[in-house]
């Protein structure tokens, strides 16, 4: 990867003075021309990195609700990944601003390992879209007054070229289970990376069965996480949250599998700490 070089795929900066407020609960769909996401006819690429930079009121230096942002490519958007840009929660802080500058990653950059190589693949052009929301349900709605942006990191291939740089994906992949003593086999046809396949490899939107993705999703308590129900589960069937795409309970069967790489949880808000906060975890097949 070292002769190409890391590039800014979309740059979607939303401008209060051009555009005016954004109002609660309505979408800001900008095109893949006005962000700089179109690519030539004989490129291809992927997505590695997001960064968010949120829009915060600059009296009082309240968050305002950039409530969801859903990545668009070829014209389609990406299942599973749901990003939050309230700046308090935000999930894809600015590189400046996390320690390490280490930004979130939809999975390595593009090898033969398919459970590596999970990041958004798109073969015609990229954007975003942004939804305005309350940043709480318990506050009244309000609009977005203050500029964002976001900026979408990673690489781009000539056609002619991936065959020659990546030539095969391997199959069958493995995913180990070590505690549970479980291994899960994927397994189909090993797929030679051109310019015709782009798409059916992990992160594409034409995958065979099995499919690799990349998963992101936040969720927010809409009830008092108080103990009088029990443990609170973040689930969507029960009226624990207020959107499906905030469900944090999946009904697996054997065909089905997530890998969790890492949770996150913001408590309360500024200047009130959360109250009724013992912990928090994952609860697998009752454990």
């Amino acid at each position: 990867m070292e002769h190409y070089e890391l590039r800014c795929l979309c740059d979607a900066f939303r401008s209060i003075a051009v555009l005016g407020n954004q109002a609660a609960n309505t979408w800001w769909r900008p095109t893949p021309l006005a962000v700089n996401g179109e690519l030539e006819s004989d490129e291809r690429g992927e997505v590695v990195y997001a960064e968010i930079w949120s829009p915060v009121e600059p009296i009082g230096d309240d968050d305002e609700a950039l409530k969801r942002i859903v990545i668009i490519v070829d014209g389609h958007e990406v299942d599973f990944v749901s990003l939050c840009g309230i700046r308090s929660t935000v999930m894809a802080p600015p590189k400046d601003r996390i320690w390490a500058g280490r930004l979130y990653s939809f999975g390595t950059p593009m090898s033969s390992n398919p459970l590596l190589s999970t990041t958004i693949k798109y073969k015609q052009n990229i954007t975003v879209n942004c939804m305005a929301g309350p940043a709480s349900v318990v506050p009244p709605e309000s609009p977005i007054t203050q500029d964002y942006r976001i900026r979408l990191w990673g690489y781009v291939y000539k056609e002619s070229e991936l065959p020659r740089v990546f030539g095969t994906m391997l199959f069958p992949a493995r995913l180990t289970d070590k505690v549970r003593n479980r291994t899960i086999l994927l397994t189909k046809n090993p797929i030679a990376v051109t310019g015709d396949t782009w798409l059916s490899l992990p992160g594409g939107k034409d995958q065979s069965i099995p499919k690799i993705n990349p998963f992101v999703r936040y969720a927010q308590n809409v009830l008092a996480t108080d103990g009088m129900q029990g443990d609170y589960q973040l689930r969507f069937g029960t009226g624990d949250v207020l959107e499906e795409d905030e469900n944090m309970y999946w009904e697996f069967d054997a065909k089905d599998a997530l890998l969790i790489e890492g949770l996150g949880v913001k408590t309360g808000s500024t200047p009130f700490p959360a109250a009724n906060m013992a912990r928090t975890g994952f609860r697998i097949a009752g454990d």
